[in-house]
């Protein structure tokens, strides 16, 4: 899969011009050829490297080792972006080019929360489907280390019929709307049989807010009418498989009483030829699942949203990718980059900085269960302090998708039609 052949292809160059004109705010009336994107960019943007390889970890995910700009030292590098914000620099001085970002913001910044646990605490329901999830694994030492793990997780937090959300999800909706800023919560509401790594809850359990007796229903709904945005956090075989995908939109849209656009799949399993595809197929319009789980930066080589494609079919899809650039799990695990909490918010900063030097989104995930630990908590106010000092524009997932579009669509005006999705 050559990308010099790909080029060639009709099909590929007018999505990448259109991608390119949108990044670059270059409406289609202007007398300006849209420049051409690099084609090593090209390739990085459109995923090459994900078709041509079929490794994957144990998992099934592709990660961080495995990127062609991991080993030239480029993963922390948005090298699309700073190509884009050089490229609009030029035009600028003799084109009217249309802003990134509403407001008069320069940069973007994404909270986003992928609900696995709605509190730390499982109720005994919980503790069991966390057994029964565990003893699908593959081989024997697995099972002994995912059931050890369960229980030793239900050991640690401990075990309550209605556990309480105030120190989690609750806490994380409070800074928010305190510090004014939004965000995406995804959850996981799984109507299928459940994988060995699903998350277990269920909409019809119990839990606590404040001391109120609640069903996880109930917060789902408590998010939506707090102006948050719920997106759905897509189980691990959802990723693969159209069916279980839209079964478990469909019950999350139950809850919530009205569509669902946005989503990130559980443990970023994320197959490029297929996920997005599924994605298009059951009406999700944005995804985020475009990131790494043991480590951070640019997958894509960009922070900003883009259309993807489909290699295999030669077409666009109707699916909008806002990457990931931070999970907050793999800056502390020593299973990943092993940081202390210090150098952790550091590096969040930096990354934050590099994205805003070039007019990106800084999306970044937080699980709500992790706030309760006090170095997760000071990594996730002082991540939001931060991008409100650098005069960020908070936005949801749901929020990107539906300015990107409306943007798009002024860009393109009467060649919306040309340029628009096949």
């Amino acid at each position: 899969m050559h990308i010099d052949t790909m080029l060639d292809n009709e099909s590929v160059r007018r999505h990448l011009e259109r991608t390119t004109r949108s990044w670059l705010g270059l409406p289609v009336s202007a007398p300006v050829d849209v420049p051409q994107l690099p084609c090593r960019l090209a390739a990085r943007l459109l995923r090459v490297e994900e078709y041509e390889q079929s490794h994957r970890d144990r998992w099934g995910c592709w990660e961080f080792s495995f990127c062609a700009s991991h080993r030239r030292g480029k993963l922390w590098d948005p090298e699309i972006d700073r190509w884009v914000a050089a490229t609009r620099a030029g035009l600028s001085a003799t084109t009217a080019l249309e802003p990134l970002w509403p407001k008069g913001r320069e940069f973007a910044v994404c909270l986003t929360h992928d609900v696995d646990m709605v509190a730390r605490r499982a109720t005994p329901a919980q503790a069991l489907r966390s057994v029964r999830a565990a003893s699908k694994s593959s081989s024997a030492l697995e099972l002994a280390q995912r059931v050890t793990r369960a229980a030793g997780r239900a050991a640690r937090y401990g075990i309550s019929r209605r556990p309480s959300i105030d120190r989690t999800l609750a806490e994380a909706m409070a800074i928010e709307r305190d510090l004014g800023v939004c965000a995406s919560y995804l959850f996981a509401l799984h109507c299928e049989s459940l994988d060995a790594l699903d998350c277990v809850y269920r909409a019809t359990d119990a839990c606590a807010v404040h001391g109120r007796a609640r069903t996880i229903a109930d917060v789902v709904r408590m998010v939506r009418d707090s102006g948050f945005d719920v997106g759905l956090h897509g189980s691990y075989r959802s990723a693969t498989n159209a069916d279980v995908l839209r079964r478990e939109k469909q019950e999350l849209e139950a809850i919530v009483g009205g569509p669902v656009v946005s989503t990130r799949q559980h443990y970023l399993h994320f197959e490029i030829s297929t996920t997005p595809a599924v994605h298009e197929q059951v009406g999700l319009r944005a995804d985020s699942s475009l990131g790494f789980n043991r480590s951070v930066g640019f997958r894509a080589g960009t922070s900003l949203p883009f259309w993807h494609f489909d290699l295999r079919a030669r077409r666009s899809l109707d699916v909008l990718e806002i990457p990931l650039i931070v999970q907050e799990s793999p800056l502390l695990s020593t299973a990943a980059l092993e940081l202390d909490g210090d150098t952790a918010l550091a590096i969040v900063r930096s990354l934050l900085d590099s994205v805003a030097s070039v007019g990106g989104v800084f999306t970044f995930l937080i699980h709500p269960h992790n706030i309760a630990n006090p170095q997760f908590l000071t990594i996730f106010r002082g991540t939001i302090e931060y991008g409100l000092q650098r005069g960020a524009w908070f936005a949801s997932l749901r929020d990107i998708d539906r300015w990107w579009r409306e943007r798009e669509a002024a860009l393109l005006g009467s060649a919306q039609t040309a340029l628009a999705v096949p």
